[in-house]
């Protein structure tokens, strides 16, 4: 399919840094970057642009953890700097600010519960996975459509990641997190618009390291 002849639209998601909580569940909790998470992101993106790579538009989450650094590269390579509300992380509810230990700990079962059936009542009070899997949804295909025949960085978090990857393969929630998506993983997936045709999306490249 991608050998065929037509406009193309290419994504590179890029997960942001650790953040300065560290491994707490932040949703709309907002920390900032660590030093870490900084050169994290500053070592994957000098190591794309090292192999040729350059985009036409940085589209970043709202969160400081995605934002700051977002503004930060984009004003280095003298592209646009879009803000997406629709692309932040889910709202965890009581379990923002914990460990995924702490979890267990303070409500037995309800971590691993949640992450066999994601999409049921979300057992921590936030926002229903659902809800979150329709925002992603509507605001990847708005995307796409908006911004067709670019080259475009979305800055992100790790749900949003494992939701687009999981849309763009047809696979159901039950795989969403079989994806691993640590901190400034970065995936391409490339959008093929085909006269006459569907879009074809294909995942070209997925956690893949340029440091």
């Amino acid at each position: 399919m991608a050998s065929e002849t037509g406009e193309r639209t290419q994504v590179d998601l890029l997960r942001h840094g650790e953040h300065c909580l560290g491994q707490t569940i932040c949703g709309v909790t907002d920390p900032e970057l660590s030093e870490k998470g900084w050169k994290q992101l500053t070592d994957q993106t000098d190591g794309l642009i090292a192999r040729g790579e350059c985009w036409d538009i940085c589209i970043s989450s709202p969160r400081m953890r995605c934002v700051k650094f977002a503004e930060y590269l984009a004003q280095t390579l003298n592209i646009e700097c879009s803000i997406n509300d629709d692309l932040a992380e889910a709202d965890f509810g009581c379990w923002e600010g914990l460990t995924p230990a702490q979890i267990e700990k303070n409500y037995p079962g309800q971590w691993q519960a949640w992450l066999d059936n994601p999409t049921r009542p979300a057992p921590h009070g936030g926002e229903l996975y659902g809800n979150f899997l329709q925002r992603i949804d509507q605001a990847w295909q708005n995307l796409t459509k908006q911004q067709r025949g670019k080259r475009i960085l979305l800055l992100s978090h790790g749900g949003v990641m494992q939701a687009i990857l999981a849309k763009v393969l047809s696979l159901d929630n039950s795989a969403l997190f079989r994806f691993n998506v640590p901190h400034a993983c970065h995936s391409r997936v490339s959008i093929y618009h085909l006269q006459g045709k569907p879009d074809w999306f294909q995942l070209d490249q997925h956690n893949s390291i340029y440091c």
